[in-house]
């Protein structure tokens, strides 16, 4: 056994319980209580002992909404989200073409123009065209619903027409018909997949990066949707079974089923959460629009100057509400990508229509634009909501500009879903946003903009207690991982995965939250990340 003592553990059972110690066995929570009373009673079967001289513990994070390859690609690659003026972004470009052989391909990650104090425009074709003629370029922005790409890539596209993408999706012409360089949603498609597909190694080694930087983080699992993106379900998914393990990489991830997969899964025989304790699979990943930055999320009222654009809903209602019965007769409930209103009222329609199987829930990814009355229709539906709380951080004030005076009352309306008595789960959405959970904690408690953080509060009345912003990582996650009874808390028969700190986030001014720092992750009773030496 072993004593893990002299802490501050958060049971995250209510508020204030904590204990100072936790004995932990084959991966598992033992015992919990104080340090001379387990020291006492077990001294006999204490085989190892860490003293946490006074540090906080919390259950091991997890982040709800991630891509995990995805991730591992941006840490890789020129990523360009820091940026500031479209100036510096090109620059980069241009120097990592320097760099390059001839007529080698360059996939650049991360953009956000509204980031830009220079020039608020997406990256263009001629843009890319002046940097290089002969290097395959493709820049894809921060939201990964659009790309822009230069004329070389455009000569590797086969079938570069409105035919050549399935679903929703644009590709962006002047006023004149003229190729502008940008695709939208499903037609950046017809650039990514003119790249070389992705070798099982380097699959492996993003696996691998990301984890090892999502451990310095906090983070003990994640659940996560790449099984689509890059050499298919099966191969994609061996990757995953030979990188995970207590073995190789103690990390929990929970993989969602693109529905383009939903064959590939039926043929594999295997079973929805029917895996082991580090690697499963949950439900069908459905995009019903696009995001408010592409300008493609579906909204109610549409976009500023023109109330006509609402945006883009990448599946027919028909084609949706398949989707959706597809999944039901495979036995899986949905995860649905919904950004704007009018594409949250459509969904939920449908999902009362077509429930799914008693003890399932299906799981509403982002729904950053609600009014009273859409809460008010969902309640009693068995869905979990997936919440970034650093989207509301990183589209304010911005998105108000986008979306003009008409846009929806009720923004990043989370305590609006608790109160209704809905369960929330937090995540990143990685590589769209840096997966630090404490980012997303004090977003979520004080509603403040990466802007102006100690400024404007947008929304104040949705603003989160600490306790359940910290839930929405710990037990949160747990309930959307159908795991309740054995994650998420400190407590006797749960993992012993562990979220270590030097600073209590319930004892500190919620702006500090921000700058907390992880003194130590622990995984399985492993120590995967340590700061400093104990």
């Amino acid at each position: 056994m072993k004593l893990w003592k002299n802490g501050q553990f958060y049971q995250m059972t209510t508020e204030e319980q904590k204990v100072s110690a936790v004995l932990t066995m084959n991966g598992q929570i033992f015992a919990v209580g104080e340090t001379a009373d387990l020291e006492k009673k077990y001294q006999d079967k204490i085989d190892e002992t860490i003293d946490l001289a006074g540090k906080i513990v919390f259950p091991g994070f997890v982040d709800a909404h991630i891509h995990l390859l995805w991730y591992g690609q941006a840490l890789e690659r020129l990523n360009l989200n820091q940026t500031s003026t479209k100036k510096e972004a090109l620059l980069l470009i241009a120097n990592r073409v320097k760099q390059l052989a001839a007529d080698e391909w360059l996939f650049v990650e991360g953009y956000d123009e509204n980031k830009w104090s220079d020039e608020q425009t997406l990256i263009s074709l001629t843009e890319l065209d002046e940097i290089s003629r002969t290097n395959p370029i493709l820049v894809r922005r921060i939201d990964y619903h659009s790309v822009s790409i230069n004329s070389q890539l455009l000569e590797h596209i086969t079938d570069f027409s409105d035919q050549g993408f399935d679903g929703g999706g644009e590709i962006v012409r002047n006023n004149t018909g003229e190729f502008t360089g940008v695709l939208r949603d499903n037609a950046t498609t017809l650039a990514i997949s003119a790249f070389p597909p992705a070798k099982d190694s380097e699959l492996k080694s993003w696996l691998e990066i990301a984890i090892k930087d999502l451990w310095s983080k906090g983070i003990t699992g994640a659940h996560s949707e790449d099984l689509h993106y890059f050499t298919g379900f099966a191969s994609t998914f061996a990757a995953f079974h030979e990188t995970l393990g207590v073995e190789q990489l103690p990390f929990r991830a929970q993989l969602l089923i693109h529905h383009a997969e939903l064959e590939a899964f039926s043929a594999s025989n295997e079973k929805f959460i029917g895996g082991d304790d580090f690697l499963e699979l949950g439900a069908m990943k459905i995009f019903y629009d696009g995001t408010v930055g592409s300008r493609t999320a579906l909204m109610s009222a549409g976009y500023a100057n023109d109330s006509t654009e609402k945006g883009l809903q990448i599946h027919t209602d028909v084609a949706f509400e398949n989707l959706v019965k597809a999944a039901r007769k495979a036995g899986l409930p949905v995860a649905i990508h919904i950004l704007g209103d009018l594409a949250f009222s459509n969904v939920i329609r449908c999902l009362r229509k077509n429930p799914p199987k008693e003890g399932q829930y299906d799981r509403l990814i982002h729904t950053p634009w609600l009014t009273k009355a859409l809460v008010k229709e969902a309640t009693g539906l068995p869905v979990v909501f997936d919440v970034q709380p650093q989207f509301m951080a990183s589209d304010l004030p911005w998105a108000l500009d986008v979306l003009g005076e008409t846009h929806p009352p009720l923004a990043f309306a989370w305590k609006s879903l608790l109160d209704a008595g809905f369960h929330l789960a937090g995540g990143s959405d990685a590589p769209i946003e840096v997966p630090n959970p404490f980012w997303a904690i004090h977003a979520a408690v004080t509603r403040s903009g990466n802007t102006d953080l100690d400024g404007v509060k947008y929304w104040p009345e949705e603003a989160l207690s600490v306790f359940e912003a910290l839930q929405l990582y710990t037990s949160g996650a747990a309930f959307a991982s159908y795991k309740p009874d054995s994650r998420g808390q400190i407590k006797p028969g749960f993992v012993a995965d562990f979220t270590i700190l030097a600073e209590d986030p319930f004892r500190i001014e919620p702006a500090a939250i921000r700058n907390i720092a992880v003194e130590m992750t622990v995984v399985n009773e492993q120590i995967v990340y340590q700061k400093s030496p104990y």
